[in-house]
């Protein structure tokens, strides 16, 4: 018999790092007609190592760029095991050097939810926001990184309606400052994000959803916000920023 039982780990790479490369270990397992993946190890360009995601065993490898590319995804084989592991690398278009640390401010709002984060990036491009009914149904963004443009994951849950968007004139327009309210809905998982809007350099958005409830401001003076935070379930319910001074 093949029992087997699962749950999910993370292993969370700096924003001005990424993974190098990926240590194997496989192994012909009772129950599986072929080797199945037992393990898998990170390793950063920084120097950082995760720690061995399930049982090491003898039989390994090593997936690696020769160039020294950074690791952008994965491909493989399976069934109800890992059988086959491969990976994407991509050519690092920026080096990566020490600059001014990013800064994360707490987030505000309920406790309920699943947490997210994006972490930090040089800027935001684009904003989009899904309402549901009682409040922001769902996030998600797009960040620029060197000379990359990056989109975020979509955090919550999309309803019916879509998102509606909110651009940036990047790099020479960023956003400065968060406004928002929660509140207590009925019906809902406790308190969720029911408004949000985004001050930048240069104008205000208008408010996505409906302003009711306690009133919050996301912001620092002398700094920019470069990533987003939070906790969503089917709704919004925390939202934080991560902040960097502002250089030019």
């Amino acid at each position: 018999m093949y029992i087997s039982f699962y749950y999910i780990l993370q292993f969370e790479v700096d924003a001005d790092d990424y993974i190098v490369a990926v240590q194997v270990t496989y192994d012909n397992v009772f129950g599986q007609e072929s080797d199945i993946i037992t393990s898998i190890t990170f390793n950063t360009f920084k120097g950082k190592t995760s720690p061995p995601y399930g049982l090491e065993t003898e039989k390994k490898f090593v997936l690696k760029d020769k160039n020294g590319g950074k690791l952008v995804g994965f491909h493989g084989r399976a069934g109800e095991a890992l059988h086959a592991l491969g990976a994407y690398f991509a050519t690092t278009t920026t080096p990566v050097t020490p600059g001014t640390p990013a800064k994360k401010l707490s987030a505000i709002g309920g406790d309920e939810g699943t947490a997210w984060d994006d972490g930090a990036y040089d800027g935001v491009k684009k904003v989009y926001v899904g309402q549901g009914q009682d409040g922001i149904s769902a996030v998600k963004f797009e960040y620029n990184k060197g000379a990359e443009d990056i989109v975020g994951g979509e955090h919550g849950k999309r309803t019916l309606l879509g998102f509606e968007e909110f651009e940036l004139d990047y790099p020479s327009e960023y956003i400065t400052a968060v406004e928002g309210t929660y509140d207590r809905i009925f019906g809902s998982d406790g308190v969720v994000i029911t408004m949000l809007r985004f001050k930048t350099n240069k104008q205000t958005s208008a408010p996505f959803g409906l302003e009711a409830g306690t009133a919050f401001e996301l912001k620092e003076e002398g700094h920019k916000i470069v990533g987003f935070h939070g906790k969503a379930s089917e709704l919004l319910h925390q939202f934080g920023v991560h902040v960097m001074p502002i250089t030019n």
